[in-house]
């Protein structure tokens, strides 16, 4: 209370306490306007900053088809291309779903093919699985009748190609080799065969002209008979009328003498 009386007392020193005031006011303001701005700097350094709308929405959408995924009552489902794959896959290489059938009716028919053969899933052994079944199919669907010696030459040199992979071909070599020996005439069998088989044509045919002949030889025996019985029912009925008008013994009276069982003993 002194103090401020002798302010308000004395002129000399109202006014530099007034400064003093206005300063120290300042000084305030200027420190309390600092702390806000780094309040507000730490606020603005702590919040988002605002997304491009086009990259919001593909975040969006990509997390939204996270949480469809992950719902349990939406299951993820296989694309059509990876089920194809899947039905497609022999030993782990994807041959295509025809090759695969073909391969695993080999495996089951004649396992032998595939057991010095180590398959693994590289791009030579699916390029070598295709020929085999590229070559196996064509054995498969060739013709017999069209079949020419060139083809059988091709045929073998594919097969000792896939041979030199390891895999066993005995089994359509085999059946190769039968039909190029009996259908070239390589075989000495086969001609006895083929000569027996052409002696059999000329055979045949008296066979045939002599059933012929045996089929008119009946028709011709048919119509006698049929003449014959025609002719005895004729002269039975003739003679039942002959027997009724002269007596069942006629006929052994004109064969006999004229007292036939007139009198005894004649």
């Amino acid at each position: 209370m002194q103090q401020e009386k002798q302010i308000h007392g004395s002129p000399g020193i109202t006014q530099p306490t007034i400064a003093n005031n206005d300063a120290n006011r300042s000084t305030n303001e200027t420190l309390k306007w600092t702390s806000q701005a780094q309040r507000t700097s730490v606020t603005v350094k702590t919040e988002e900053p605002e997304l491009d709308p086009i990259k919001n929405s593909c975040k969006r959408r990509r997390t939204a088809s996270v949480n469809i995924r992950s719902s349990p009552s939406m299951p993820e489902k296989k694309t059509t291309d990876d089920s194809d794959r899947f039905i497609g896959l022999w030993r782990g290489n994807d041959v295509g779903h025809e090759a695969k059938q073909l391969l695993e009716d080999i495996e089951h028919r004649y396992p032998n093919t595939f057991q010095r053969v180590q398959i693994r899933v590289k791009t030579t052994w699916l390029t070598i699985l295709k020929d085999l079944h590229y070559t196996i199919k064509s054995f498969m669907e060739t013709s017999v009748d069209a079949l020419t010696e060139e083809q059988i030459t091709g045929f073998n040199e594919d097969f000792n190609e896939l041979e030199g992979f390891g895999f066993d071909i005995s089994w359509a070599r085999k059946r190769l080799n039968m039909v190029d020996r009996l259908k070239f005439g390589k075989e000495p069998l086969q001609k006895e065969f083929m000569a027996l088989e052409e002696s059999l044509e000329p055979l045949k045919e008296r066979v045939c002209g002599r059933w012929r002949q045996l089929m008119e030889a009946h028709d011709m025996w048919k119509k006698a008979q049929l003449e014959y019985d025609n002719a005895k029912d004729a002269r039975d009925k003739k003679a039942q009328e002959m027997a009724k008008k002269f007596g069942d013994e006629f006929d052994r009276i004109l064969k006999g003498h004229l007292g036939f069982g007139m009198l005894q003993g004649y």
